[in-house]
């Protein structure tokens, strides 16, 4: 489990957030204030509402699309595993099978993602799914 390591800070204000970076980065740290995860999840939103519909949800091929735009490298990852990561993503999350990707499940496919990154920043392969499942 990654776990952020604070830092002392001579004022009242909190302290930096260091993240170690594995495989994917390099070994050095990086500093992330509250601020900047601030702004990591309003960039979350604005990347869901670039593809929503007026309904605020997320058809199949804005899925794909989205995916295909942001996580190339991922997908590329999958497809030399020879795992077609797209056929059944959107199947997988639509929990409430209303064939729409409302944000909270919007959320459970980053989370996935995310959560390969990390096992990978651990040596796994990328896109060689979740262990805790």
């Amino acid at each position: 489990m990654l776990t952020p390591a604070l830092h002392p800070t001579s004022t009242p204000a909190p302290a930096p957030i260091y993240w170690r970076l594995g495989p994917l980065g390099a070994s050095s740290k990086v500093k992330m204030s509250p601020k900047k995860a601030e702004q990591c999840i309003m960039d979350l939103i604005d990347l869901f509402h670039k593809y929503t519909n007026p309904d605020d949800t997320i058809d199949k091929q804005g899925l794909k699309d989205m995916l295909k735009e942001y996580f190339p490298h991922f997908l590329k990852a999958c497809d030399t595993l020879g795992k077609d990561y797209l056929s059944g993503v959107f199947e997988d999350n639509d929990r409430n099978k209303d064939k729409k990707i409302q944000f909270s499940e919007f959320l459970s496919v980053l989370g996935s993602i995310a959560t390969d990154y990390h096992n990978h920043s651990h040596g796994a392969k990328l896109c060689s799914g979740d262990d805790d499942e």
